[in-house]
């Protein structure tokens, strides 16, 4: 099973709390989850200096699942997931919490400038090719195997690692003569699985283009 359809069986696990939170606008707990990404992005460049924020960086991530799962269950619940609203409110943040979650990464002091960078900019191509598709009339993109749910999930695999690394002293890997902070191997995973990803959302467009001829953009 990927890892984005484990939110089904979250979604019914959350169900029976959420139900009774209807009176909740789902806007609010969009809001919720960006206040969220931003003290996890703050706390991964606060990191080096007080390692301990990487294991409350865990729970920011966990915490923010949460609220995206449950935003999106309000939303069913109260008649609103259809609202073109709803959806714009529930995207637009979500990009952002993910510009400000990486900057925190590309900023720290253990990050090289390049790259962070390269893993910020693979993310937000992956972001972009699974919306292209909406935008050339086919489906929306959704191949991974970088998508939301694996990003938030390395982070928390990061988070618990680089405490790790200060906790026994040893916060960077050496590879060949290169030494690299689990920060920045993070980096290098999203670059990579991030390009995988937008060549597979590329093939996926192409494929249903072929299938209709006819299509117009």
């Amino acid at each position: 099973m990927a890892l984005h359809q484990l939110k089904y069986p979250y979604r019914k696990f959350i169900g029976p709390v959420v139900k009774k939170l209807t009176f909740i606008n789902p806007d609010f707990i969009s809001a919720l989850a960006f206040i969220v990404a931003l003290l996890t992005g703050i706390f991964f460049y606060l990191g080096n200096a007080c390692p301990s924020l990487f294991l409350w960086i865990i729970l920011l991530i966990v915490a923010r699942m949460t609220l995206n799962t449950m935003d999106g269950v309000l939303a069913i619940e109260r008649g609103e997931d259809y609202k073109v609203h709803g959806k714009m409110v529930n995207a637009l943040p979500d990009r952002y919490s993910d510009l400000f979650v990486l900057s925190g990464i590309v900023l720290s002091p253990i990050c090289r400038d390049y790259i962070g960078l390269l893993g910020l900019c693979t993310v937000v191509l992956v972001s972009y090719s699974g919306m292209l598709g909406k935008a050339l009339g086919v489906s929306w993109q959704g191949h991974g195997p970088l998508d939301k749910v694996e990003r938030l999930f390395l982070y928390i695999i990061l988070g618990f690692v680089q405490w790790w690394g200060y906790h026994t002293g040893n916060p960077y890997v050496n590879i060949g003569n290169c030494s690299f902070s689990y920060l920045e191997l993070c980096m290098i995973l999203f670059f990579i699985l991030g390009q995988i990803t937008v060549i597979r959302r590329v093939l996926g467009m192409k494929k249903e283009v072929d299938e209709n001829p006819d299509m117009e953009w």
